[in-house]
């Protein structure tokens, strides 16, 4: 795999220091070309000079250009801007160029459309232009690209490999162009390359190392070390995924601005009336920059033409939807060759320009412009010209084809790709892959265990791959690609494959949960929806091929596993298509994987914390494998822990609140008997309201922005423990058990528990007033003076009895509004209800009443009682503690009366019956985090 985002060529320059550099002296562009050799030609720019009219820094060496009238250079096509001195340089290459590098492509994962409104500077990365806080834009989650709405449908398919999409370099570095993190330093000279002022400098999107654009030629290639989080990070020839389906599911409206593919505001994207509005007035240099920035007016010397690529740049399919349509200015000098060469560039179409011509677009005809002809002259009285790019029929052309090996470092040729040409525009696959075998020097080979993978790249900025069949013929289809778009066909991309039966899971979820339906059920209805959604598909000669199960009825949802990845994909899609809700999930190969590595696996839900559940989302998928954190809204825990089901050592980092991690221990329950792993351990990233549990293991009280590496350094340091869990069991009166949940934290009845319902109705009701940890705060305490105000609490004791262990003897309660049973020696959001911080104080009377000093791994559980809500209040500003009871084992409550009941803050009201509490057979593995944390690197 190339380094997508810089291709540099080694040219022997030695110990380049900033700002200096070979002397160039330019006259007129015409004798600086004849006089000397320009760099340009090496990375393909189509510099000019310019005189820019705002201060304006080299992307090269990031000093500024100085001068009252062409300062500097810069690059038609991709914007690149230069000092004269430095176009000699080893520059990154033009964007159209890196598009031909591209030969493993790889579809960016955008955010939602952003307005950035922070301190720091963003630049596009597709225009080079800043992100300036009155247009929008969008983001790369997983490699933090940057664009331009505008400039999102010309970005370059370059995101990170995360999973073996064929082609694999182990441990190799993913550099990325420009907004480096403040306060990053060069790897190689040490010294500050983060700027502001302009796309400058190189980072690695695994380990975070940077450089300066100028010190890129000095870096030794060594290996990427994933920003010392090897252990942690599964790594990206461990997993294997589809490349054309995305990590999540897209439930957001369109973006601003969005269009159908076929029409913009009501008018016809072939319109006149839509072309000029597109481009009047807009540069005529840079692609997308009409929407981001307005530019100099254009003379009257000079004319506007829009150039579109194939059949009028648009087109009923994927392939030809959501392309700029790119603009420039031409004089009375300027030829149409010229004019040619350039809009191929700005295309990214890097071939010979003598295999294209231009047409121009009449009212109601075509008419073919010939080379001798003036651009300028032509569509006299019309504000723009519009001309439209064709591909000439060229036999020689048809019958090259580049063909990738992806055989896994097979054959003599190694694994560049080679280009065949064929003698036939009608030779099918199979002789393609024939004629690639040999190529390749693949020796003792059988045809029928190989094939042929088409690698499409939509305009839209997404990538496919399917696997052909042996009649197809590339060549045609090319060619009837070509009439759509050109620039589709030139991005296509083919690789020989061995052709193996990958087996794929798919998770079925959302349907009703019902702890006692019969799997079954499940079963037979995750048939229907498959039969409803791909008709056939589930015929004898396929139904061995699919094996559904297991089912999860308590979750919802269950499991389906294909054997081929193109069957799966397939069903993904009709089941999505039929608003069924399907997750697919990565497989994983353990054989990948160290024996000492202990890779993690992160939850974290987005609805937790208001906004800090996205963002956190977003910062781990960047820094760790996307492929191993799940979003807890796409089908819960269930479909990360049966993707890690064969991994020998993995540890879970669970991000929500109580009753988040609480579920996500109850999936690892249930889901138990198939992993490998025997328990997991888990720590907590607090992002709920109270966060008892969090605080009772060290974690804190809740996030506060703390940076993703700092939060993963925290890990190393943590202490595991055992820790205890509590099943409750609720009865009728007739002594048949009914419902069962598992405790964590503590279990109340009265006055805590009413509270708690009370919230949860009032967030029900109203959930937008409830997206924040203070306004969560806010509302309990206004809850709680209501009770005050109104005095609508009962004293328990005639409603409640209450027996411990194996006794017999009622347990004699005083007069009381609430009972807790606690766990752990957090209680109300960091209360110490027990007083376990006075035992010293009070050794000698908690002794001589029996007490132990409260643990959360001692298999014993806390019984407190709460006399009142004035009581409750002082418990929480820490002047009083709660009635001590009793230390037990195993706790039995008998209800007489209906009344509210909480289990780690999820209340309801409970009918007259009986509640036994007892500890679950098996205690989980906790971290405990360490006082001091590890150092590590401190990035963004």
């Amino acid at each position: 795999m190339v380094d997508r985002r810089m291709r540099f060529k080694d040219q022997g320059s030695k110990g380049l220091e900033r700002g200096i550099s070979s002397p160039a002296f330019f006259g007129d562009k015409a004798s600086t070309t004849s006089s000397m050799p320009n760099a340009s030609s090496a990375t393909e720019h189509e510099f000019e000079r310019k005189t820019f009219m705002k201060p304006t820094c080299c992307h090269y060496c990031t000093e500024m250009l100085w001068g009252l009238k062409g300062q500097g250079q810069q690059c038609k096509v991709c914007g690149f801007v230069v000092h004269d001195r430095c176009s000699f340089q080893q520059l990154s290459l033009c964007r159209h160029i890196m598009n031909q590098h591209n030969v493993n492509p790889v579809a960016h994962q955008w955010s939602k459309t952003t307005v950035f409104k922070t301190k720091k500077k963003v630049f596009c990365n597709t225009c080079r232009k800043k992100l300036s806080t009155t247009n929008t834009g969008v983001f790369c989650e997983v490699c933090k690209v940057y664009v331009h709405n505008a400039c999102k449908g010309s970005a370059i398919n370059d995101c990170k490999d995360c999973a073996t999409y064929g082609r694999q370099t182990k441990d190799s570095h993913h550099w990325i162009e420009g907004n480096l993190p403040s306060g990053a330093r060069c790897n190689f000279c040490n010294k500050s390359c983060a700027t502001s002022d302009c796309l400058s400098g190189f980072r690695c999107g695994w380990c975070g190392l940077t450089y300066h654009s100028f010190c890129m030629n000095q870096s030794t290639s060594e290996r990427c070390n994933y920003r010392d989080l090897g252990d942690m990070i599964l790594p990206p020839q461990a997993v294997n995924y589809p490349r054309h389906v995305p990590l999540q599911r897209d439930d957001s409206p369109p973006s601003e601005g969005a269009s159908t593919p076929l029409t913009d505001g009501g008018m016809s994207l072939t319109s006149p009336e839509w072309v000029e509005s597109k481009v009047l007035g807009h540069t005529p240099v840079i692609t997308g920059e009409e929407a981001h920035e307005e530019e100099e007016p254009i003379g009257v010397s000079e004319r506007q033409c829009v150039v579109m690529d194939g059949h009028h740049g648009v087109g009923s399919s994927r392939r030809s939807c959501g392309r700029t349509i790119h603009s420039l200015s031409v004089t009375k000098e300027t030829t149409t060759p010229a004019v040619l060469a350039l809009v191929l560039k700005m295309y990214g179409i890097a071939s010979d320009p003598s295999f294209f011509y231009l047409v121009e677009i009449l009212e109601s005809e075509e008419r073919v412009v010939k080379e001798s002809e003036i651009i300028f002259d032509l569509q006299e009285g019309r504000n723009s010209i519009k001309l439209c790019i064709r591909q000439k029929k060229s036999n020689s052309f048809q019958k090259c084809l580049e063909v990738d090996n992806e055989c896994s470092g097979m054959g003599s040729a190694g694994s560049k790709p080679v280009k065949l040409v064929v003698k036939s525009a009608s030779i099918s696959v199979a002789e393609l892959v024939e004629q690639s075998l040999m190529a390749f020097e693949i020796t003792g080979y059988n045809t029928s265990d190989y094939c042929l993978v088409e690698l499409s790249q939509f305009v839209s900025s997404e990538v496919e791959e399917r696997v052909m069949s042996d009649e197809e013929c590339p060549l045609q289809q090319l060619e009837n690609l070509k009439e759509e778009s050109i620039l589709a066909s030139q991005l296509q991309r083919y690789a020989l494959r061995f052709r193996q039966n990958l087996p794929m899971t798919l998770y079925m979820w959302g349907l009703p949960k019902d702890q006692l339906r019969n799997e079954e059920v499940y079963t037979h209805c995750a048939k229907e929806k498959i039969e409803q959604a791909s008709p056939g598909l589930l015929t004898e000669g396929l139904l061995n091929m699919v094996k559904i199960g297991p089912a999860y009825p308590t979750h919802g949802g269950l499991f389906i596993e294909f054997h081929t990845m193109d069957m799966a994909c397939k069903v993904c899609a009709a089941l999505q298509e039929s608003q069924v809700k399907v997750t697919l999930l990565p497989s994983i190969y353990p054989d990948q994987l160290d024996a000492e590595q202990e890779v993690l696996l992160v939850f974290i839900n987005e609805r937790s914390g208001g906004n800090q559940g996205r963002s956190l989302l977003s910062g781990f998928r960047r820094h760790l494998n996307p492929y191993q954190v799940f979003n807890l809204a796409e089908g819960g825990p269930l479909p990360g822990l049966f993707a890690f089901r064969k991994v020998k050592r993995f540890s879970v980092l669970i991000g929500g609140g109580d009753g988040t991690f609480g579920w996500v221990l109850s999936s690892i329950t249930d889901i138990q008997p198939l992993l490998t792993c025997d328990n997991p351990p888990c720590a907590l990233l607090p992002l709920g309201t109270g966060n008892d549990l969090a605080r009772a293991l060290k974690w804190g009280p809740g996030y506060t922005g703390e940076k993703v590496m700092d939060l993963l350094n925290g890990l190393r340091g943590a202490e595991t423990v055992d820790f205890d869990r509590w099943e409750i069991s609720f009865s009728d009166q007739s002594g048949a058990v009914y419902r069962t949940s598992v405790m964590n934290n503590y279990f109340g009845i009265g006055l805590d528990a009413a509270i708690a319902l009370d919230f949860h109705n009032a967030r029900e009701e109203n959930p937008d007033k409830f997206n924040s940890r203070f306004k969560n705060k806010k509302a309990y305490f206004q809850l709680g003076l209501q009770k005050i105000v109104r005095n609508e609490n009962a004293i328990l004791n005639p409603f409640v009895t209450i027996k411990v262990d194996e006794g017999t003897e009622l347990l004699g309660l005083p007069d009381v509004e609430g009972l807790s049973i606690i766990n752990i020696q957090s209680w109300g959001a960091g209360c110490d209800a027990w007083g376990s911080s006075h035992l010293d104080e009070l050794s000698t009377y908690l002794l001589m009443q029996g007490f132990k000093p409260p643990s959360y791994s001692d298999g014993l559980l806390e019984v407190m009682g709460i006399s009142g809500m004035v009581h409750m209040g002082q418990i929480i500003s820490g002047m009083r503690v709660g009635l001590r009871l009793k230390q037990a084992h195993k706790v039995y409550i008998g209800l007489l009366a209906e009344l509210p009941v909480q289990v780690d803050g999820e209340a309801w009201r409970q009918p007259p019956g009986s509640i036994s509490i007892q500890r679950c057979l098996r205690q989980a593995k906790m971290r405990v985090k360490a006082v001091k944390q590890q150092p590590g690197y401190g990035g963004d």
